[in-house]
């Protein structure tokens, strides 16, 4: 005989799936391919990647990968979704939307305003897990996954920042999401010090314990990866003796972002996204959380493709002979 506490555990477990399957489950599902959709009186394009064995009675998990400036959606694609593709089978489905002018300056919010409606596409269309909706990135498109980790907290469960800055804005950026950042020592585009900037504010965010966070020397082929303590959604941080890369080589060559990003979000969804991924790592205590020395950029100009501009720049603001200082937003100007 079925003991009450069993019935209702498995009404329970039963309830919480039909919570995160999305409308589109048991719909005849739209083909992978270009597609476009109109945002605000423009039309915007993006890539849908189904699984080759797609199940509309399956939730799947949903994968946005934003490309890189002067990327494209087809970047992404072409190389697997950052890597992911490989690694998820048939339990995902992906979406590389297309940045207006090669880039994710979020002009308005208007970017935040295209994934809202790519989200709710998924949703509608596919069979999707509400739950378990992510994003990634590598620079500028790092920067986008950052952002739609402030403005989205209650649609993307974790996001996996590569090389990103601060460029496509934080509006709100208030409620805890699980966040790993990775990020070259030898970043001469975006340095090393803006990618902590980010990982600094989620350290605060998410209610992560003081922990000495330490980096490889630049040109050090190797990475050190550091899992923080943290109360409200986990915070994890590699450091890599690379440049800006979206593919780092790290400890013995080992190309380790795809499958750090997949575990991570793995973790993310099994620990309900609050609290320690690792649970035996607790921390240890300094002064300031997550802080490292920054690298200054002194008097001298920025080198072609550093930043040289934008709200709370602090370095120059002058580039080297042969390029010209670009704003792209308010946020990010760069040498080009």
């Amino acid at each position: 005989m079925i003991s009450v506490s069993t019935l209702a555990l498995g009404l329970l477990a039963a309830a919480q799936a039909v919570e995160s399957a999305s409308a589109g489950c048991g719909k005849a599902p739209p083909s992978s391919g270009t597609k476009s959709i109109n945002v605000n009186g423009r039309q915007r394009q993006y890539i849908l990647q189904l699984p080759n064995n797609y199940d509309s009675s399956k939730e799947h998990r949903v994968v946005f990968g934003y490309h890189w400036r002067d990327g494209s959606m087809n970047d992404v694609a072409s190389g697997g979704f950052y890597g992911l593709r490989s690694l998820a089978g048939d339990s995902t489905i992906f979406v590389a939307p297309n940045g207006l002018n090669a880039g994710w300056a979020n002009s308005g919010g208007e970017d935040i305003t295209f994934t809202d409606q790519l989200v709710a596409m998924v949703k509608n269309d596919l069979c999707a897990n509400e739950n378990e909706f992510f994003a990634t990135g590598w620079s500028y498109g790092g920067a986008m996954s950052h952002s739609v980790a402030c403005s989205r907290p209650d649609v993307f469960s974790a996001v996996s920042v590569i090389a990103g800055a601060q460029l496509s804005g934080c509006a709100g950026g208030g409620t805890p999401v699980p966040y790993l950042g990775i990020h070259g020592a030898a970043d001469n585009v975006l340095p090393i010090s803006m990618g902590r900037q980010l990982r600094d504010k989620w350290l605060q965010t998410n209610g992560c314990a003081s922990k000495n966070a330490p980096d490889p020397g630049a040109g050090q082929q190797n990475h050190i990866k550091t899992t923080y303590s943290c109360s409200n959604a986990p915070v994890t941080w590699i450091g890599h003796g690379g440049g800006h890369v979206p593919d780092p080589s790290g400890t013995n060559g080992v190309k380790f972002a795809p499958g750090e990003t997949w575990d991570f979000f793995n973790a993310a969804v099994s620990s309900g996204g609050g609290g320690n991924p690792n649970p035996t790592d607790p921390g240890t205590p300094t002064t300031n959380p997550g802080t490292q020395p920054t690298n200054n950029p002194g008097t001298n100009c920025s080198p072609k493709w550093a930043q040289c501009g934008g709200d709370g720049w602090s370095g120059a603001t002058c580039c080297e002979s042969g390029s010209t200082c670009r704003a792209s937003n308010q946020w990010y100007s760069q040498c080009i």
